[in-house]
């Protein structure tokens, strides 16, 4: 059952109840604004920052390793400035980040987070809708929340989103191993094992969202870097510019996940599109409550 059945349900039952017993006062939980707490989710407590007011609630996703919450440290602060004026906001920061608390157990994967996610949520009392936004590998994160919760889900915007093929298809392009190439080559042929602080198995969540093959016609908007600056100085520009031809392809195959997509390519930022040119991310949300709203 969906969170929304689910509240309807319950709300429902509470009204045959007071119907009853009209004595009984119905409480029913109010979001502080703002709202910053630690909120358990089960054995563990992850931090969550909301502000502003209305719906649909905009829920960020960072990148991976990135503390979403603390403002000082925080990519988003500009954005969600630029958001909290026309809706409710909400980042949070995921589990072995900031001041959340570290997960138990080994590995974790894509769909952990979206249980925690979505337990969070629930706890915390921070009803949908929901539109997602996510960066570079917490676009992972919120393809499979969409996927998984679609009821709760109106819109989503992808921010120089990673994708599930990047590493095998950007390997393909790649010079011959040597022994002294540069550190950005040695990164790319390989994918980060699952280490602290998020223990994520970027293998294993990478096959979990690649079998996502649709999302209907959710409303989507999918940024991408400039392709033009390189974003591996080290290297060649020859090959730089054929991992720049890889990424916009696999961006469009992104864009393909909605029937009611738009993909935007930004004028000047690099991965960071959020922080280089925040006023494009700002838009992007601001035309998909518009879509979710019509």
């Amino acid at each position: 059952m969906s969170f929304n059945r689910a509240f309807a349900f319950c709300f429902a039952v509470l009204l045959l109840v007071t119907a009853c017993v009209p004595s009984t006062p119905v409480i029913v939980p109010t979001i502080p604004n703002p709202l910053d707490e630690k909120v358990d989710i089960g054995g563990y407590a992850l931090r969550i920052f909301c502000t502003g007011q209305g719906t649909p609630t905009v829920i960020i996703e960072a990148g991976f390793g990135e503390p979403a919450v603390e403002k000082e440290n925080s990519s988003w602060t500009t954005v969600i400035n630029g958001i909290e004026e026309t809706t409710r906001i909400c980042v949070y920061d995921r589990a072995g980040l900031g001041s959340s608390d570290v997960a138990p157990g080994e590995n974790r994967t894509s769909k952990d987070i979206v249980r925690d996610l979505h337990t969070l949520l629930v706890n915390a009392h921070v009803p949908g809708p929901y539109i997602l936004v996510g960066h570079s590998l917490g676009g992972y994160h919120i393809i499979l929340f969409a996927n998984k919760y679609p009821k709760d889900v109106v819109g989503m915007v992808l921010v120089d989103s990673s994708h599930p093929d990047q590493w095998s298809e950007v390997s393909a392009v790649l010079p011959p191993e040597s022994p002294n190439e540069p550190e950005s080559l040695k990164r790319l042929r390989t994918i980060p094992p699952a280490s602290l602080p998020e223990k994520l198995d970027i293998r294993t969540s990478a096959r979990q969202v690649r079998a996502v093959k649709s999302l209907g016609d959710l409303p989507l908007v999918v940024l991408t870097h400039n392709p033009v600056g390189n974003v591996f100085p080290d290297l060649s520009q020859e090959v730089a510019e054929k991992i720049e031809q890889v990424w916009q392809k696999l961006q469009n195959e992104l864009a393909s996940l909605s029937s009611n997509s738009n993909h935007i390519i930004s004028a000047k930022s690099g991965h960071y599109i959020q922080v280089d040119e925040p006023q494009l991310v700002i838009d992007a949300i601001l035309k998909v409550i518009g879509e979710a709203k019509k």
